[in-house]
């Protein structure tokens, strides 16, 4: 008897550990610093934006701020070693996720609204990074 032909399913690629993993991380921390940003960005007095050296002084004194830039800095780590194993075609859009979990964070931490339009929107973004998931992260020839 003859083995059935591989399924057009069962013949894509895995997505690898590694890049699912960073993946991941890069949408955990993109929320982590979009909604700590915030948060510490509305601890600054009203006058900031009027006056620089009152929003630098503001922003040093606020330990949110930092937290934020060691956030931006493991980012950074975490997305060049995404761009080791992915496109930036492809790994960029699948961070669009990034985009949902910030919506979902903002609404619960920082009490912003999801109004219909951002729940459209959002579904949107979701079809998008379906779409984009089903392709191969790697068109690149092997290094």
């Amino acid at each position: 008897m003859a083995a059935n032909p591989p399924s057009p399913a069962s013949d894509r690629r895995k997505l690898p550990t590694r890049l699912a993993l960073g993946l991941a991380a890069a949408i955990v921390l993109d929320t982590l610093v979009q909604t700590i940003w915030k948060r510490a960005a509305l601890t600054l007095p009203s006058n900031a934006a009027g006056d620089p050296a009152a929003a630098a002084r503001s922003v040093l004194g606020q330990p949110l701020f930092l937290v934020v830039g060691g956030l931006i800095v493991l980012q950074m780590v975490n997305w060049l070693k995404v761009l080791d194993d992915a496109d930036v075609s492809y790994a960029l859009p699948i961070t669009a996720l990034s985009y949902v979990s910030v919506a979902a964070v903002s609404a619960l931490w920082l009490h912003e609204a999801l109004t219909p339009g951002r729940i459209f929107g959002t579904l949107l973004i979701l079809a998008g990074v379906f779409l984009v998931s089903r392709t191969d992260p790697n068109t690149l020839p092997a290094k």
